[in-house]
């Protein structure tokens, strides 16, 4: 795969969504130049340490923190999203991984690599039916790649095709997303005393990390870390 990978970039180059420059999809410089999203405790969205939770902002919280890469007002980055995640323009997602593990490394103070088990955020099968992939188990597989840390796919399941939550009033949110998460019972041995990193594309609201941080930890994980590529 690593052959056919280099084969290609030798006969059709990368070349950088906005200057145009081979071996990126998206170059270091003009990543640098996008907004960057600094460090908030993403309940309250004030300045925290990491991107921690503020201790007075733990209450009915269950993640601890949510690194978030750029911001989604970036035209970049937005475009990228939206091409990955609805014109199977997949391989554009490999760039952010690596920008993603960047920005991790910088945050969070890893000290053995079994300590950690990446997730996916699932989607539902009619998603599915219609995408044919999952944006966010994309991204996993080429974070696991760069990072080595085990990524376990499939364990948690979408049992609800829900609406779009960013459109929704809170309470409306949490009634949406009632019940629409479960834990693949196979695999719950694997989050148990873990350090969990899931990662995703976009988030606009903290209602979904929320509902699938409280499953994780009431079935033994023991902290939640989100990777997100662009927030507002």
């Amino acid at each position: 795969m690593k052959i056919y990978s280099l084969f290609l970039d030798l006969i059709a180059p990368k070349k950088c969504y906005s200057c145009k420059k081979e071996w990126h999809f998206i170059c270091p410089n003009c990543f640098d130049s996008e907004i960057d999203f600094n460090s908030v405790c993403y309940v309250c969205k004030w300045k925290t340490k990491n991107y921690e939770v503020h201790e007075t902002c733990k209450s009915d919280i269950y993640y601890n923190k949510v690194i978030i890469l750029k911001h989604y007002k970036s035209k970049l980055i937005s475009k990228i999203i939206k091409d990955a995640k609805f014109y199977n323009k997949k391989n554009l997602l490999e760039d952010i991984s690596h920008y993603l593990y960047e920005k991790f490394i910088i945050n969070e103070k890893m000290i053995r690599l079994e300590d950690y088990t990446i997730v996916s955020t699932p989607s539902h099968f009619l998603r599915r039916l219609k995408r044919w992939y999952n944006t966010s188990d994309i991204l996993c597989k080429h974070f696991s790649k760069i990072s080595f840390i085990d990524y376990k796919k499939e364990v948690l399941i979408k049992t609800k095709n829900t609406r779009q939550q960013s459109k929704m009033i809170r309470n409306d949110r949490l009634i949406n997303l009632q019940d629409s998460f479960k834990i693949n019972k196979r695999h719950i041995d694997t989050i148990r005393d873990k350090n969990i990193i899931i990662i995703d594309d976009v988030i606009s609201t903290w209602t979904t990390l929320n509902e699938i941080s409280k499953l994780l930890k009431t079935n033994w994980a023991k902290y939640i870390i989100w990777l997100i590529v662009a927030s507002d």
